[in-house]
């Protein structure tokens, strides 16, 4: 199923040192797997059917229109995902508490200080 206007959404946008972006990679890569585990892009059995869920990163320029000035030192990473409403959203956070990595999770949210999407709602889509 693909995701639709009026689905709710989870993301967080934050900047990050490169020095801290191996340990961020990480522990994203281990979100991203357990996700995998417990989660399914369609109905399957046993999951929680989320409609997507996706991370991106980039590295910070100096000045976005012309990268030969280099970057800042950091990079910006996206976490977004979608879920089919809120009730499914909020079976996603109990289910995270369960997540061996879940402490560390929120310590990005402390360390990172992100802009964060709780219980959002998709707009406009193509």
């Amino acid at each position: 199923m693909t995701f639709k206007k009026g689905n709710t959404t989870f993301g967080f946008a934050m900047r990050v040192p490169d020095a801290d972006v191996g340990a961020v990679d990480d522990l994203l890569a281990a979100h991203a797997k357990w996700m995998d585990g417990t989660h399914s892009l369609t109905a399957e059995s046993g999951k929680l059917q989320t409609l997507e869920y996706f991370v991106s990163k980039a590295t910070e320029l100096v000045d976005m229109m012309d990268a030969s000035k280099g970057s800042t030192g950091h990079m910006i990473y996206s976490v977004s995902e979608v879920h089919l409403d809120d009730e499914h959203f909020s079976k996603h956070v109990e289910l995270a508490q369960t997540w061996e990595r879940i402490g560390e999770f929120f310590e990005l949210f402390e360390k990172y200080s992100p802009l964060v999407t709780m219980c959002g709602r998709v707009t406009a889509k193509l």
